[in-house]
């Protein structure tokens, strides 16, 4: 295998400026907005905030996926999050704050009552291939 130089010099060329653009543009992108840790009264408040939105969430995706738990929970979880990331922009919180708020708020109600059967688990849905895809 000869390499033909017609063809190796411009695409070395065209890497090279690829990776200068690359370079010059990450170094002088602004760096992210530091966002502050939540207190503990707005851990409450975020936490209160999602939980409110749960059940329509949950009836939502049961229509948009019926039969079809594993979509239901991927479909529910992505809300969940969106609702996150606008909770912590408008607040100006940290995005793992508003989460843990959530997973704490999630986990404390299962311990005060692990018999109840509350929709709000931190269980998982096993994943289930589908017969077909689209």
């Amino acid at each position: 295998m000869a390499m033909d130089l017609r063809t190796s010099i411009p695409a070395a060329a065209v890497l090279i400026g690829c990776t200068l653009v690359v370079t010059v543009r990450a170094a002088l992108a602004p760096a992210p907005v530091p966002r502050r840790p939540a207190t503990p009264a707005e851990l409450a408040e975020v936490a209160a905030m999602i939980a409110s939105n749960e059940r329509t969430w949950t009836t939502e995706t049961a229509q948009n996926f019926p039969a079809d738990r594993w979509s239901q929970r991927d479909d529910f979880h992505g809300r969940e999050y969106r609702k996150a990331q606008e909770i912590a922009n408008e607040k100006g919180l940290r995005i793992e704050d508003v989460l843990r708020a959530v997973d704490d708020d999630i986990h404390r109600r299962a311990a005060r009552s692990p018999d109840d059967t509350d929709e709000r688990s931190a269980g998982a849905i096993p994943c289930k291939p589908r017969p077909f895809y689209d």
